[in-house]
């Protein structure tokens, strides 16, 4: 009996102890609370619209206010372009010199560049619309005549070419030429001969196909001719840097020192470098106008 007491004594100190160990330990009120599993969204940066910049006009005149129109479209679908919508911000940059404008009916906008940037044989400018890509336009840039001078050469008729779609026949001041190759219809594009444009109007085309990856054609103004076309006496006088660089396939294009994207690359036909029409012809000084079934092409100088 003594050893059952002292057995219950020993139980119930140990359970007095428990007790007093619990009530003596920090008491912590945990509430319910949702967990919600983490996790990070990427967003993937939106591709911008193709934009399709016509200038009006083409030729200005050296140290003279110019005032410039642009229609702008949107093109990102060839088939229904669409005029930009009104209100939307433009800014023109040409060298160091930047305006801005707003876009009123029918997608177009007009800005005046100052004497002092009307300068050199030719003007290339950006034209920046929000959620567009760039592009650029080229002005030709014509030499003040003088009252004067008795020396002032007169200016030239403009030059007319016509084409369609199919035929490879055109007609260049309405005498019939033949095309090396036919003008097709690629994505809604209208691709011609590059080479027969740019020659027509005294540029000159020069090719570099010894990277297999990045075949260049190489446009030269004719006041800027390529190496192969010039005399060697003459090449240290003359900057040969080409006007417009295209790239066989590639979307990449460069004219005047400015890189840009075309909507559609160029390609080999049969030898032949084909071109989107209007991008490559305006770029060129040729006003375009479309008169089904006809093409209509006019220089501005």
């Amino acid at each position: 009996m003594a050893m059952k007491r002292v057995f219950r004594k020993v139980v119930c100190i140990v359970l007095l102890l428990g007790v007093l160990g619990c009530s003596l330990l920090p008491v912590t009120n945990f509430s319910a609370q949702p967990v919600f599993a983490q996790s990070q969204t990427y967003f993937a940066p939106l591709a911008l619209k193709a934009l399709e910049v016509t200038a009006y006009p083409l030729a200005v005149t050296e140290n003279t206010e110019a005032s410039i129109t642009f229609t702008l479209r949107d093109i990102t679908s060839a088939s229904t372009p669409t005029a930009i919508a009104p209100d939307s911000l433009v800014t023109v940059m040409v060298g160091n010199y930047t305006t801005t404008g707003t876009v009123e009916t029918d997608g177009k906008t007009s800005v005046t560049l100052p004497p002092e940037v009307v300068t050199g044989s030719r003007l290339v400018g950006v034209v920046i619309v929000p959620g567009y890509q760039r592009m650029v336009f080229s002005l030709i840039v014509k030499p003040m005549q003088l009252k004067d001078n008795a020396l002032t050469v007169p200016e030239r008729s403009p030059l007319e070419l016509e084409l369609q779609i199919g035929r490879s026949w055109c007609r260049v001041n309405d005498k019939p030429t033949k095309l090396p190759v036919a003008p097709y219809l690629r994505e809604g594009r209208t691709m011609v001969p590059v080479r027969f444009f740019a020659e027509v109007l005294g540029y000159t085309v020069d090719y570099d196909f010894s990277d297999p990856a990045m075949k260049k054609v190489m446009i030269y103004t004719p006041d800027n001719v390529s190496n192969a076309a010039m005399d060697e006496k003459q090449q240290p006088e003359k900057n040969n840097r080409p006007f417009i660089t295209l790239f066989i396939d590639q979307t990449t294009v460069i004219i005047g020192g400015i890189s840009v994207e075309m909507d559609t690359t160029p390609e080999l036909v049969r030898g032949t470098t084909m071109v989107p029409l209007r991008f490559v012809a305006q770029t060129l000084g040729y006003y375009v106008d479309w008169m089904p079934p006809l093409v209509k092409l006019t220089s501005s100088f």
